[in-house]
């Protein structure tokens, strides 16, 4: 078998809408998590929730700009973007469900386990292509990014090698163009997002115009907590993702110069019980029709759509709509108020949550009220 996953251009894209999508499978999960905190609990958590969910968007950002450099466009509207949660990610030769749920033990627990650092594969043998294995429930992983398209009876070891297959496709298809005196990077150069449409406390957004700069931006992303390395923090001096996380574990914060696991700085407390009991992975089926958290959830997942909707043009030449669109995502915390803070009146032990069902039509304002997206329960 081929040992490499990508071997054309359109594997090369294909791998990149991946990315994406990848990318974005975190977002619904880490922001009920935050809208579920108590308000003026918990403040370390939520900072560090939300520090994140920043740099996902940075991470979607960084995909797109190299998916469009590789002259293709993405698309944040497809059939099938969003997940149906809960979803599967792998874990080395397991896996393990990504919920919508509550700030929990559990839930951190599973955001540690999604933002892990690679596990080394010294002692891995790879029964398929470089940095894949074969799984006996590999039809159970929705996410495009867990199996390779050229090998869909494989899944990836970790994210990290997903990553690093990415990254050798654009090393082995523009050596392959560069022998013909061409380029794989033939994109249109205005649909860049630069840093003039986008603020992120941790990286800087790169402008992809060739090899080199592909390089840079994926390189961030793994840095940032994605894949490879057990560094705490990345060359920028941010912490990753994984150790952010495992401060909420241990209640206190990492320093420059400690060990994985080993944190020395001020002492913090994480207070589990400040949260509302959303129920886990709700769909709109689960909340009677005509009652006002049923409403509250269509109003949700159609705003939620409009959010995506914006990013989407964002990433297709409207970069200007970029900084409102992030600013967005946390004012739908207004709309998931609505569902977290109120039980179900069908099943009052747990408050209502957002379904992130959609639609994948835009619905007009007059049919709102009808929530086209219960036709996805």
């Amino acid at each position: 078998m081929n040992d490499r996953i990508i071997n054309n251009i359109d594997d090369l894209h294909d791998m990149l809408d991946a990315a994406i999508q990848l990318e974005h499978a975190t977002i619904p999960p880490y922001l009920t998590a935050l809208y579920s905190i108590h308000p003026e609990t918990n403040l370390e958590a939520a900072a560090a929730i939300r520090a994140v969910l920043v740099e996902e968007m940075l991470h979607m950002t960084l995909s797109a700009n190299v998916l469009n450099a590789l002259g293709k466009n993405p698309d944040l509207t497809a059939v099938g973007f969003v997940p149906d949660f809960p979803t599967r990610l792998p874990d080395g030769e397991t896996d393990f469900s990504v919920s919508i749920d509550k700030f929990s033990p559990d839930t951190l627990e599973t955001f540690l386990r999604i933002e892990r650092p690679s596990k080394t594969s010294k002692d891995t043998t790879y029964s398929g292509p470089k940095g894949c294995l074969a799984r006996s429930n590999h039809h159970a992983f929705q996410l495009r990014a867990v199996k390779p398209k050229s090998a869909p009876e494989y899944s990836f070891y970790s994210i990290g090698d997903f990553y690093t297959a990415i990254k050798e496709g654009i090393e082995y298809l523009e050596e392959q163009a560069n022998q013909r005196g061409e380029t794989i990077f033939t994109g249109d150069p205005s649909l860049q997002v630069s840093n003039e449409y986008y603020y992120s406390g941790g990286g800087q957004i790169v402008k992809v115009t060739d090899k080199d700069s592909a390089f840079r931006a994926l390189s961030l992303i793994i840095e940032q907590g994605e894949g490879h390395g057990h560094e705490i923090f990345d060359s920028e001096g941010e912490i990753s993702h994984y150790y952010r996380f495992e401060q909420l574990k241990h209640g206190q914060f990492y320093r420059v110069g400690d060990q994985p696991g080993k944190p020395s700085g001020n002492k913090f407390e994480v207070d589990f019980d400040k949260v509302y009991p959303i129920k886990r992975n709700p769909k709109l089926k689960d909340y009677p029709k005509g009652s006002q958290i049923y409403a509250a959830a269509c109003a949700f997942n159609h705003n939620y759509q409009q959010f995506l909707s914006t990013v989407n043009k964002a990433f297709k030449g409207e970069q200007d709509l970029l900084l409102g669109a992030v600013c967005g995502m946390f004012r739908l915390k207004e709309h998931a108020s609505q569902l977290i803070r109120n039980p179900i009146p069908s099943d009052s032990e747990y408050h209502g949550g957002p379904t992130f069902e959609m639609a994948y039509e835009q619905p007009s304002k007059d049919k709102q009220a009808q929530c086209p997206s219960e036709k996805m329960s």
